[in-house]
């Protein structure tokens, strides 16, 4: 059974990881994009295409467009966006589940083994928060944007304005 001090906790800790979910999902799917655009236009400008509709144009076009997706394929490698987007996936599912079992501890506070689920469910969060630490980058406006999401859905007053 929870006191009142670990029920609260139990609810901040579900709003807040509901929200790293999100924004870690947000990050893959901006990515993910990212990534995609990339492609396409390599792609596209490597394509008989691009080929065809810099035949009729000025010499240095055919050379600013090979550089163009040079330099689209090597930030695509720099940045690993194949492992960023990998490791927002996994901090996204991490941190939904975390929330999930949160949404069931809050749903059952009142159980002879709450304490030790909250513990468990903490220490759980532990990994992901490392994992972010070293592998994600730290929005605090995109999180903020999730935070207040999260609190509209629950009818909550937001807290960054």
């Amino acid at each position: 059974m929870l006191n009142e001090f670990q029920t609260t906790r139990v609810w901040e800790n579900m709003l807040a990881a509901e929200a790293r979910s999100l924004y870690f999902g947000d990050l893959a799917t901006r990515y993910t994009r990212r990534k995609q655009w990339i492609t396409g236009a390599s792609f596209f400008l490597s394509s008989g295409a691009a080929a065809t509709i810099v035949a009729k144009s000025p010499q240095w076009v055919p050379l600013v467009l090979a550089l163009v997706s040079a330099i689209a394929t090597a930030y695509a490698m720099a940045v690993n966006l194949d492992r960023r987007i990998a490791t927002m996936a996994q901090l996204h599912s991490a941190w939904n589940q975390i929330a999930n079992e949160y949404d069931r501890l809050w749903n059952h506070v009142n159980d002879e083994d709450a304490e030790a689920q909250l513990e468990k469910i903490m220490e759980k969060e532990k990994e992901p928060s490392e994992l972010a630490t070293t592998d994600a980058p730290n929005d605090q406006k995109l999180l903020g944007q999730w935070q207040d999401r999260v609190f509209s859905l629950y009818h909550l007053t937001s807290q960054h304005g």
